[in-house]
Formats: structure tokens, C-alpha cells, sequence
């Protein structure tokens, strides 16, 4: 059928693809609604409940009548709270007047990054595997994703070589997403002090990805790229209570850096999504300076999920897993004998009912590697990582 002239899309959609992600949580719930029980690997949401305290806070700011427009940056009390968080977690002193935007998820923090500095003609520097959207949110800007291969007998580590090798003069952005997503790895501080040798006396900004800086296991170090002081000019630093503090239905995060890097990234949201949800953002300032406890313990059970996890693959010799220092995911290779990941994914949801996401979504290259999120029960861990064995010692 041929799409009629007004139908025409603008230019910049042509190669935008939409999230695999989806299309998985989308068919699983298909299998949902017609009465099959799925367990759900492929989706990044804690399933805890958000805790009662943050609830209770946004209620309170309801009932005061906090339902209209607030400031576009969001308001000055959960920036002051971001700041104050901020400054406690990695020692990094953000300005809660100007260098703060409170953001609509940590999504639109890196869409209002990419679009405020990269356009036709600049590079985005995007080591893969990695999550699917700040090549998408790249392209919309018009700009160019250059992906950046990592090694995965390396752990997935950054290397410092190959960045300066994959370097242009129209490279106008890196990202570095620590812990990462899907691998789970953490870039450790020397890992940055390279990074940071590599940009210098280059035009290129970094934006550090840090939704999962809260879910780090076994005493692993993390560092923000922003407290690196050679870094620290030409950061931008993504956030957001998602993870953390189960509150991914919420849509609240962060872009913190310096102000005259922040002010450009807030006038594209003045005339986009123009402020987040005010009686949300009381809710937000509770989450950051009254949920330690509360966090601590998610935290715990994040990491007794990561230890069944890997005690159940540690019986098995096909599928093997990235070090998984951080966040919540296991991203598992195997070998290129079976089947493509594209085809195993569907598979595994049609006959194991187990929604898992393919490695071809985070680095095009990567056919035999699939994700597997544990932001889920133990009961369904277990459940589901054994059918996906057996799935693959019946091939």
C-alpha cells in the first residue's frame, strides 16, 4: 500500500529503529492477557514497590494543592536535594541553581544532552554493547553513532586505545555508561584518568550515564566520571531514582553538570515537556534524603539475585556471563553453533515463556548474546533461567 504524500515522515526518522525492548514486553504481554504466566527478563523495573515514606510525601504535596506548573527546571527543593545527594554519593558539588535539571526520566536528560551539542555532521562515540536509545536519541538530532566495539574476554572494558583510535575531529560527544547496560561493568578510575587523556585538547563532551550508580556489588569501586577534575568541565551527568528506588512509573531523573553545559539542555525543555510533574518532585526530595534504609535493602536483594543467578549458570558450560559488577542484569554469550539470538528470543518467549532481550539490541554484532534482567523474584529467577538452560541443552 502506498502511503499517501501527507502521511510523510520528517527526514530524521529514516533510520530511527523502534526499541526491541518493546516489541518483547509488548508480545509477552500479548501471551499475559491470553493466560499464559511469563517471567519477565527483558524489562529494567525493579519489582519492589515503591517505598511507603515516598508515597506518603507526594500524597501530602497533592493534598497542599501542588498541581500546577512549577519551574521549568524543575523544583528548587529536590534540586538542592539532587545536589546534596549528589555531593554525598560521589563528592561531586553540582550548583542547585543552574546546574541542575530535574528531568523527565533519565531519558529525556540524555535526549536533552545529544540534542543541545550534537547535530548533522557530529559524532556521538558509543561504546557497545549498550543500551539502544542514545544511538536512537543521536540519530534524531541528526548526528552520527559511531559505536565503539568492547571486549568482552576483556570484561567489557573501555579501552582507551580504541576510543582514541575511533576519535575524529567531528567526534562532539562520548558516552560512558558506569555500571553498564546490559554488561554490568563499572569503569574504574584509571579506566577514566584514560578516557581523560583521550579527550583532552578535544572539543568532545562526556555524558556519564549514571542511572545504576546505586546497585554495585562485592565492594567494586565506582567513580563518576564528573570527580575526575580533568573531566569535570566538560561532564554531563545523567541520574534518576528509577533503579534505585523503584520508581520507574514515576518519570523522574537528572542531568547535573556545569551551569554554561546545562543551560542549553534546559531551553530544549522549555519548549518540549516544559517541567515535570510538580506534586511528584515532593515525593522525589523524600526519595533522596529519607529512603537510605529502604534503598539499602533493595540493594541487598539485588545482590542475592545476582548470586543465585550466577550459582545456577555456574552448573552449565554453554552460556557464559559478562562480570556483572553493577546494575541488575547478566548479559550472556554463547556459542555461534546455535541459533541466532533474533530467532532464540522468540523462541525462548513462544515455548519457555521466558521474555529475554537480544544482544543484536545493544551492539549490532553481538548475533549470540542475549540479556537477562533479575529485577525479578527469586522464585521466577530460578524458573526462568532453567528453562533457558534446558532450552539450550535440548538444541
Amino acid at each position: 500500500m502506498t502511503t499517501p504524500a501527507y502521511a510523510r515522515t520528517a527526514e530524521r526518522l529514516r533510520d530511527v529503529k523502534p526499541s526491541p525492548i518493546r516489541a518483547v514486553f509488548d508480545r509477552a504481554h500479548e501471551l499475559e492477557a491470553a493466560g499464559e504466566k511469563i517471567v519477565h527478563f527483558e524489562i529494567g523495573r525493579p519489582d519492589f514497590d515503591t517505598p511507603a515514606g515516598i508515597k506518603q510525601a507526594t500524597a501530602a504535596a497533592l493534598d497542599a494543592g501542588a498541581v500546577h506548573y512549577g519551574p521549568n527546571a524543575g523544583t528548587p527543593e529536590l534540586r538542592k536535594a539532587i545536589a546534596d545527594y549528589l555531593a554525598d554519593r560521589d563528592g561531586v558539588r553540582y550548583a542547585p541553581d543552574g546546574g541542575i535539571v530535574v528531568t523527565i526520566g533519565a531519558n529525556e536528560a540524555v535526549f536533552l544532552s545529544i540534542m543541545a551539542y550534537c547535530g548533522p555532521g557530529d559524532e556521538v562515540i558509543i561504546p557497545v554493547p549498550a543500551w539502544a536509545h542514545y544511538a536512537e536519541c543521536t540519530r534524531l538530532a541528526g548526528a552520527v553513532p559511531v559505536p565503539l566495539p568492547l571486549d568482552p574476554d576483556n570484561g567489557y572494558a573501555l579501552d582507551a586505545e580504541a576510543l582514541a583510535a575511533a576519535c575524529t575531529p567531528r567526534t562532539r560527544m562520548i558516552i560512558v555508561c558506569t555500571p553498564n547496560n546490559p554488561t554490568g561493568t563499572i569503569a574504574d578510575r584509571a579506566t577514566l584518568e584514560r578516557v581523560a587523556e583521550v579527550v583532552s585538547g578535544t572539543d568532545a563532551l562526556v555524558l556519564a550515564d549514571e542511572i545504576y550508580a546505586e546497585l554495585v556489588y562485592d565492594g567494586a569501586g565506582r567513580v563518576s566520571p564528573a570527580a575526575l577534575p580533568a573531566l569535570a568541565d566538560r561532564t554531563l551527568t545523567v541520574g534518576g531514582l528509577a533503579k534505585s528506588h523503584a520508581m520507574d512509573g514515576w518519570r523522574l531523573g537528572w542531568l547535573a553538570g556545569p551551569p554554561d553545559l546545562v543551560r542549553p539542555a534546559l531551553r530544549i525543555r522549555q519548549f518540549t515537556t516544559v517541567c515535570p510533574t510538580t506534586f511528584l518532585q515532593a515525593g522525589a526530595v523524600h526519595a533522596l534524603r529519607d529512603s537510605a534504609d529502604e534503598c539499602a535493602a533493595m540493594r541487598a536483594e539485588f545482590a542475592e539475585r545476582r548470586r543465585i543467578a550466577l550459582d545456577l549458570l555456574a552448573g552449565q558450560d554453554v552460556l557464559r556471563a559478562a562480570p556483572a559488577a553493577g546494575a541488575f542484569y547478566l548479559y550472556l554469550r554463547y556459542p555461534e553453533t546455535y541459533e541466532p539470538a533474533d530467532k532464540l528470543v522468540w523462541r525462548l518467549l513462544e515455548e519457555q515463556h521466558v521474555a529475554v532481550v537480544p544482544g543484536t539490541a545493544f551492539a549490532p554484532a553481538d548475533t549470540h548474546a542475549f540479556r537477562v534482567s533479575y529485577a525479578c523474584d527469586a522464585d521466577d529467577l530460578r524458573l526462568g533461567l532453567t528453562r533457558i538452560i534446558d532450552a539450550f541443552q535440548e538444541s
